[in-house]
């Protein structure tokens, strides 16, 4: 739904500059789970890429801070290296969690925010709009 939704928003003259992603909590509950997690990343980054043809679509990641399972190291391996051009990573290790133990207090979650803002800002200044496929892989 997700894909069909921002193919009918570029189709209808909308831009897609960028995709934040915070994802990965429940996959570090299972052992499976967390080991699959960088290929499954690296295809969702790629096959979104794809379906909406912007190749060099920048894609801003959150690294956990929290988790639900005893997986988090292997999930926050798989998201620190996750090597393709235009992915970044802002790492929220060390910021509070909240009372449910999972989920980011509100304070953190604001300065994921502010780092996310950070990274597009920084990252994409040079670019213009529409991403090319002929854009330059940024260090990361």
């Amino acid at each position: 739904m997700f894909i069909t939704r921002s193919q009918k928003s570029l189709t209808e003259g909308g831009r897609i500059r960028a995709v934040l992603w915070y994802q990965g909590e429940s996959d570090t509950v299972s052992r499976k789970d967390a080991d699959s997690y960088g290929r499954n990343l690296k295809n969702f980054v790629l096959n979104f890429r794809q379906d909406l043809h912007l190749p060099m679509l920048p894609f801003i990641q959150v690294a956990l801070a929290t988790a639900e399972g005893s997986y988090k190291a292997i999930v926050r391996k798989a998201q620190l290296e996750l090597d393709l051009p235009n992915v970044w990573t802002v790492d929220a290790n060390g910021l509070p969690p909240g009372p449910d133990g999972i989920h980011l207090s509100t304070k953190a979650q604001v300065r994921v925010g502010q780092m996310l803002a950070e990274a597009y800002l920084t990252r994409t200044a040079h670019q213009s709009s529409p991403i090319s496929s002929s854009a330059s892989k940024l260090s990361r």
